[in-house]
Order: structure tokens, then sequence, then C-alpha cells
């Protein structure tokens, strides 16, 4: 049977394959997927692990181990080969690269050839094996062969593996990366100097005049010292000209200083912002039953600070650095970020652990982009959106939008009110704002039967000083029903109005029976 045909035919059965897919998943929430609570629990066994059997070399090197401990070090080694291969599987989805090739030289109609398929697989490949952290999990493997002692040198690779089980590590590791071009000139300049004054002092003084440089080696060894500014004193310059290389050796290595000290607090200071961001994105995750704020303008800081009093769980997005950090200096979970991005609600689970969406910003349009992005990721979930514009509303409300809220709107009927009543608007606006006095409440009916009801009389409500607004049945809503008692069946919610604790016994009374 032709290689080929094999290949894509395999390709397409681990693309149908939901056991395959559940699989490679799992793999991947556990080796890759920073917010997966599986990848939190291996990355603490794994810390463990590699500090253990570092303990283990240090120990062995002036005392005999116990059998156990050798034990110990073939589990951990035959773990770490486990993990290596596991991230070279997930690492890319070969079958998806054979089909999607495959098909667009259908759609071409072009040959394509077997090498070609491989030699993407394989390049795909061999670029996870000789990335960084790759080359460092192959090393670290290395001293579990004992026979070789040389190979012990490698046991300090273990330690970096360190950095891919924490995320803030690989964070600051990325420094180094992004900042590859400006250590890459420092490198060479520093090379350059260490060789040249090297060459100078063996030239003066490795002829003879000074006792302490006898090779080339010994000249580097000097250089490398005076220039880091270390200056341990066991050779020194003896001659004029080497004693003027050496201040100008000196100089030259506070102006490297200088600039390795701003490449990496410039890029510390930028690598610190994603690591609180991260750190705030990684708390988020973890909430439950939160609300997510989109846009902390006005509307948002009034939202805020309801959802604050009343306990709630929330977490505030914004586009605008000043905004965000307002919000996080009053203590709130506050992130910078595009609220409309769906890798960003992803990250914060926002899809299974929100309790609904406020779309809130001053632009309409970044109102309907998150409606859509949220909707496309649970579209069950509820969202309450702002209109700034009345020409709005009819679009948020097709997106998905549960309810538009118009502030100026509002604004305008609130202002009607209190001309026309301003005694109660008064009143009620003492009552909101003050939070004095009598509050309104929403009381939530749970049955265990769920298809029974239950009467409620007015006078068991009397009794406990409240006043029924109100009957919310499956969004329909009664209001002040006339009748002495009324029927409610399961998750129907009375609106009423009383005193905070006179709520909290009627609510004891409902349950109780």
């Amino acid at each position: 049977m032709d290689f080929k045909k094999s290949l894509v035919s395999f390709s397409y059965s681990l693309a149908s394959s939901k056991r395959y897919k559940a699989y490679k998943d799992i793999a991947r929430d556990i080796l890759e997927e920073e917010n997966s609570p599986q990848k939190r629990y291996f990355d603490i066994f794994m810390i463990v692990l590699v500090l253990t059997t570092i303990v283990i070399f240090i120990y062995e090197i002036k005392h005999d181990l116990h059998p156990i401990f050798f034990t110990i070090e073939v589990i951990a080694v035959i773990i770490f080969i486990i993990e290596w291969l596991g991230r070279f599987w997930v690492s890319s989805d070969s079958h998806q690269m054979v089909i999607e090739r495959y098909e667009k030289a259908q759609m071409r109609n072009r040959k394509i050839t077997t090498a070609s398929l491989i030699k993407e697989i394989a390049l795909k490949k061999l670029k996870f094996v000789f990335s960084p952290m790759s080359i460092i999990d192959l090393l670290a493997i290395l001293p579990a062969y004992r026979p070789l002692r040389f190979l012990r040198f490698f046991l300090i690779f273990r330690l970096f593996k360190i950095f891919r089980y924490t995320q803030n590590m690989n964070f600051l590791m990325k420094v180094f990366v992004e900042k590859k071009f400006e250590f890459l000139t420092l490198i060479i300049l520093f090379s350059f100097l260490v060789f040249f004054s090297s060459t100078v002092i063996y030239i003066f003084e490795g002829v003879g005049e000074n006792k302490n440089i006898n090779t080339f080696y010994d000249a580097i060894y000097w250089a490398v010292v005076t220039i880091t500014t270390v200056g341990y004193g066991d050779i020194s310059p003896v001659t004029p000209e080497g004693r003027f290389a050496t201040i100008l050796l000196i100089m030259s290595g506070l102006g490297i200083i200088a600039f390795t000290t701003s490449i990496v607090t410039t890029a510390m200071t930028e690598k610190l912002e994603q690591i609180k961001e991260n750190n705030i994105l990684s708390q988020a995750s973890k909430l439950k039953d939160f609300v997510l704020i989109c846009g902390y303008g006005k509307m948002g800081k009034v939202f805020a600070s309801e959802l604050q009093f009343e306990k709630e769980n929330f977490v505030v997005i914004d586009l605008n650095r000043e905004a965000v950090n307002k919000a996080t200096e009053k203590g709130y979970l506050a992130l910078c970020a595009d609220a409309s991005d769906i890798e960003v609600l992803k990250s914060l689970n926002s899809s299974k652990n929100a309790k609904y969406v406020l779309a809130i910003t001053n632009v309409d349009a970044l109102n309907l982009s998150i409606i859509l992005s949220v909707k496309s990721l649970n579209p069950d979930l509820d969202i309450i959106a702002r209109a700034n514009l009345i020409t709005s509303r009819k679009k948020l409300k097709i997106a998905g939008a549960k309810r538009v809220l118009f502030p100026y709107e509002s604004s305008g009927k609130a202002a009607v009110e209190y001309f026309l009543q301003p005694i109660v608007y008064d009143s009620i606006d003492k009552i909101l704002q003050d939070r004095v006095g009598p509050i309104a409440d929403e009381i939530e009916i749970f049955l265990d039967d769920k298809n029974s009801t239950k009467i409620i009389k007015k006078e068991l409500l009397t009794f406990y000083g409240l006043k029924l607004l109100g009957i919310s049945k499956k969004g329909k809503f009664i209001f002040n029903p006339n009748n002495e008692e009324f029927e409610v069946r399961n998750l129907d919610i009375l609106i009423v109005v009383g005193f905070s604790d006179d709520i909290a016994y009627f609510k004891v009374a409902l349950i109780k029976g």
C-alpha cells in the first residue's frame, strides 16, 4: 500500500478519534495550559522531584547511597523522559498539518509528495527538539548515566527545569529572549574587550615581568575579573603599560555594567507589569459566579462599588491603563485588556464561571463586540449592555444583550420624577445611597419537589414587617398582588421591602416551612 495514502488515512482517523483528542487535550492541559488546575499540581510535583534528585546527587558526592535512592533516581528519570515525550507529542498536531496540506493540494489539483509531508512534520518537531527548554530537559536526563562521571556537570540543568514549572520565572526568562539583540551586542563588546586587554597584558607582562601571568588563560582571567570590577587582587599589573591598560579596562567595565543594568532594568519593568496581569488572570480564573465588568467608566465605578458592598465577586476589564490603576487602588481585581478578545475571556474562564457580563464601555461598537465574543463562548450567559446612542439599543438587543441600559434616558426620567415627587424621590435616594432604613431585596423560592407549589399568606410577610412589591414568575412580573394569599413555584422570586434582619428571619421561616 502507498505510504502517502496510509499517512493521510491515518491522519484522518486521528482527527476523527474523540478518544485521541481527549487524551491529547488532557496532556496539553497538564503540560502547557497555564490556568489549568492539573498543571499547577503537576508543576508542584515536578519541582519537588527535581529538588529531591539534586539533594540526592549532592549527598552522593561524599557518601554512599542507600539502594532506595537509586530507585528514586530511576523513577525520576523515567518521569523526565515521559514528560519530554509528552511535550514532544503536544508541541504540534502533525495529523492536522498532513490533512491541511493534502486538502489544499486536492483543491488546487496539484500532486503532493510523501517527502514534503514528512518534511513539514519533521521541521515542526525539530523546532521543538532544539528549543532551549527542550535541550535543558534532555541535558537534565544525562546525569542518570553514572559510568560517565563527567556527565554529572549537567546536573545543574535540572535546576533550570524549575523555570519551566514557575510561570513568573518563565516571564523573567523571556526578558533575555526579547532583548537578544541588545544582549548579543553586549556579549560581542565584552568579548572584544576581554580579548584585547588579555592580549595587551600578556604582551607586556606575560614574558616574565609578572610571576602571576604564565599563560594566556591567566591573562583572560585577569581581564574578566578587572572588567567586572570585582578585583580579587591575586593578579595585579606591575608594569606602567599594564597599569594603564587596567585603568582603561576598568573604565570600559563601568560602561558595560551601566549598559547591562539599563537593558535589564527596562526589560524587567516591562515584564513585571505582565507578571502582575498574569497573577490577576490566575486569581480571576479561580473565581466562581463572578460578574465581569467590561469598562471602568462612571457606570462601571458605580457597579463595582455596589457589587463590593454586596460582597459579590467581580473582575474589571478596561483598555485604559489609568482606569485599571484606579480600580486596582480600590482593591478590585482589574485587568488592562480588550474585553472583546476571545482569548482574554477564555483565560478568565468567563464562559464557565461568570454569573453575568456587563458590557458598559462608552463605545457602542466595543460593547457590541464584547456581546458577540461572550455569546460565542457561552450563548446562555446573561449580558447587560450600555447603549450610548439610542440607535444602538436595537443592535445590542439583537446581538444577545438580555437588557440594554441607556443612562441618559434613565437620568432624564429620574429628573422628571424629582420635579413631580421630590419628597418620594429624596426618600428613595437616601435609602439607595446611604443604605439606611428599609431595603429592597429578592427572595428566591426553593422547593424540594421542583413541580410542587407553595401557598404564602400576606399576613406572614406582615408579621415580619415586610411589604411585598411583586412576584417574578419565569420572567413575568406580577406587581403588588391583591390576594391575601398567593401561590408560588420553585425558582419564583419575591420582591420585598423591609429591614435586612427581618428579611433574614423571613427567609429562615420559609425554609422551615
